[in-house]
């Protein structure tokens, strides 16, 4: 009896310690065998898109903040010599257009994952940079804000030069493409490509805007109904992020022993790594701190049991109605004990802002598919509607003009079946004498008569008219175009 007790204790070290010699190697297999990355070679895109990206040339200058997918367009300083850049590569147009039709992206985690000429070219996502688990490199989204400047700067040229429909096929294929990248598995490339996708919707009704004539009411209804609903980011199309959790707790077996006891050299090592990589100042301390921390830190197996309950929790909430009364309340990351549990606290990356990035891009597309009805009702009938209800049918579908901002008053919560959807429609109305706009940046704009104005109330959920696109969220007319017409941006 004794013998078989110490076998199975002999057994139960050595898998412990296989676990953890093999830690970045099994995090890499669990990433690489998720359904968003494993796939047949035909369902994947990221070949076809990268080795694209590979044969780009240097564009006329490096990506900046001055220079990048928001701030090219035919009138900047230097166009020409962007617009022969977008010529030169037309190759990247075939490659973006065949990834917009694959199933996704599929980009394999580890630069071990991805060609050599891949790795020099800085596309990869290096997990563990320096041995240190917990640090992960995204070199390869500096390559995708360069194809997505390129996506741009064409998509004008093309307008430019008459190919109108070309442009459009290729800016919405843009679209399709970073919508698939929100699809990555990490927090930080979720957030990016959401921002970018915002980014990429927003030169998009730019270009609906500054050539709304060149485009026929029939292919603005295509726009409006198939077109950008097919961007979708609702909770059963766009997925909370699980990279994030898969390292997690590869660092809780990390920091314990294979008796399940906090080991104090490893909290002291990779927690003091951690907490100094986001807050540089406090290294003076915080070794002294979390060596201390782990004598009253929980064993292995109650960390392991709080962090699934984090992100049970937050799955939970992910797929709840807007303005869901259990939104309200505290998360379990945020009533979690920070004594007891101050490793899980440290290591769990609060996601809370991702909630906040899916609104505001769920509110982009909407307000996106709505803008190309107003188009298309405009060039077809001359004037823009009265109300957004007269584009129904005809150009738009209802399920478009939801505002996610914009809280429905209830009773009580009986009350939400009476409704088609949770939140109201976007705030919209014609201009009946020049209008002003006040944005941002402190400069007044001019919304001309007969135009028309749509916006959504934004995270404030208030009203303010439409009036500051610094309280509302302006959706048309476009803003950029309004200050490039009066000088604002060169």
């Amino acid at each position: 009896m004794i013998q078989r007790i110490l076998i199975c204790i002999v057994t139960i070290l050595l898998a412990s310690t296989s676990l953890k010699a093999g830690g970045r190697d099994n995090v890499i297999s669990l990433l690489n065998n998720s359904d968003l990355v494993k796939g047949t070679e035909e369902a994947q895109a990221w070949r076809i898109y990268f080795d694209g990206c590979i044969d780009l040339t240097q564009p006329p200058q490096p990506l900046s903040n001055t220079f990048n997918m928001n701030t090219v367009w035919p009138e900047m300083k230097g166009w020409q010599g962007v617009a022969r850049w977008a010529s030169e590569n037309e190759h990247m147009e075939a490659a973006i257009l065949a990834s917009a039709g694959r199933i996704i992206i599929g980009l394999p985690y580890g630069s071990e994952s991805v060609p050599p000429s891949y790795r020099d070219a800085g596309i990869f996502v290096e997990i563990g940079e320096d041995d240190r688990l917990h640090v992960v490199d995204y070199s390869y989204i500096e390559t995708v804000e360069l194809a997505s400047l390129w996506a741009t700067a064409e998509s004008y040229r093309l307008f430019q030069s008459g190919e109108s429909s070309r442009a459009l096929k290729l800016a919405m294929a843009q679209l399709i493409v970073l919508r698939k990248f929100c699809d990555r598995i990490f927090l930080d490339e979720k957030i990016a490509f959401m921002e970018m996708l915002g980014d990429g919707l927003a030169n998009f009704r730019d270009m609906m805007y500054t050539h709304r004539e060149a485009i026929s009411p029939e292919k603005y209804r295509e726009i409006a109904r198939e077109w950008i609903p097919y961007l979708r980011a609702d909770s059963s199309r766009l997925l909370l992020p699980v990279g994030d959790q898969i390292i997690a707790e590869a660092l809780l077996e990390e920091l314990f022993t294979t008796l399940g006891e906090a080991d104090s050299a490893k909290f002291r090592e990779i927690l003091t790594d951690i907490q100094v990589k986001e807050e540089p100042l406090t290294r003076f301390g915080a070794a002294r701190f979390w060596e201390s921390m782990a004598y009253s830190n929980s064993g292995h197996d109650a960390s392991v049991e709080r962090l699934e309950k984090i992100y049970d929790e937050w799955w939970r909430r992910w797929r709840l109605r807007a303005f869901h009364q259990q939104l309200g309340i505290h998360s379990e990351l945020e009533k979690t004990n920070p004594v007891r549990y101050a490793a899980v606290r440290l290591i769990v990356r609060d996601i809370q802002g991702l909630f906040y990035q899916r609104d505001v891009l769920w509110t982009q597309i909407n307000g996106t598919a709505v803008s190309a009805a107003l188009c298309g009702y405009k060039n077809h009938y001359g004037t823009y509607p009265k109300s957004l209800k007269m584009l129904y049918a005809q150009f738009l579908h209802r399920t478009s003009n939801l505002d996610r901002f914009n809280e429905l008053e209830k009773r009580q919560d009986s009350d939400w079946s009476l409704f088609n959807a949770p939140v109201g429609h976007f705030h919209y109305r014609r201009i009946d004498k020049k209008t002003a706009l006040d944005t941002e940046n402190s400069d007044r704009l001019w919304i001309d008569e007969g135009s028309c104005i749509l916006y959504s109330v934004a995270s404030d959920n208030e009203d303010n008219r439409g009036n500051s696109g610094s309280t509302d969220l302006i959706l048309w007319p476009p803003i950029k175009v309004l200050e490039r017409n009066e000088g604002i941006v060169k």
